[in-house]
């Protein structure tokens, strides 16, 4: 549709410029500019430069991985996939997917999806950063041991001042997140670290 609208354009364009003199173009901050229209053989509609939330966004699947004290490592049991949402502001909303973590110290662990929103962009990073603890963003968490009984299972809030989020993309496709949080009384500092491109 857009095409259409472009093509009827140009040629209503070239059949004023053929029973004109000139042509007057108005812009947006109140001026204007006037060419022959003799002069004027070509027009050329450039596409508007994306944001970097714009050009972040996608879903991208990989391997997720946490490090709980950055003495016990987990990766993922299978691969996950990430959402990246740009918002008009240039900000970003991140979606966590539900992440299964198997045979860790306390058992399997299952992390419930959750949204970090309005991520902000860091120009001196590179990167989207956000300190997110007074989002208090909620995810429901379980523990099966090895016997197979459900030792927790409850929501918890991401209420830490260690929560932050930070995510970047490569020249080669690769998003990564590190997200740096900490659960109900835990004593530990988890780091988790997600890796992924989009398919």
């Amino acid at each position: 549709m857009k095409k259409i609208f472009t093509s009827i354009f140009v040629v209503l364009f070239a059949f004023t410029c053929a029973h004109a003199q000139t042509v007057t173009i108005q812009k947006t901050d109140g001026t204007s500019e006037t060419f022959k229209a003799s002069e004027i053989t070509s027009i050329t509609f450039s596409p508007a430069e994306q944001t970097a939330a714009q050009a972040i966004a996608g879903t991208y699947t990989g391997t997720d991985s946490v490090n709980v004290g950055k003495l016990f490592p987990y990766n993922s049991s299978t691969e996950v996939s990430y959402q990246v949402i740009a918002n008009d502001d240039n900000t970003v909303n991140l979606i966590v997917p539900e992440v299964v973590y198997k045979g860790t110290v306390m058992g399997d662990l299952t992390l419930g999806t959750y949204t970090i929103k309005n991520i902000p962009y860091d120009e001196s990073q590179q990167a989207f950063v956000k300190a997110y603890k007074d989002d208090n963003v909620v995810f429901h968490f379980t523990c099966v041991d090895a016997n197979g009984n459900k030792t927790i299972d409850k929501d918890y809030t991401f209420d830490k001042d260690v929560c932050k989020v930070i995510i970047s993309k490569a020249a080669d496709g690769t998003l990564t997140v590190s997200n740096t949080y900490q659960m109900g009384t835990m004593p530990f500092v988890i780091y988790g670290t997600f890796r992924g491109k989009q398919k």
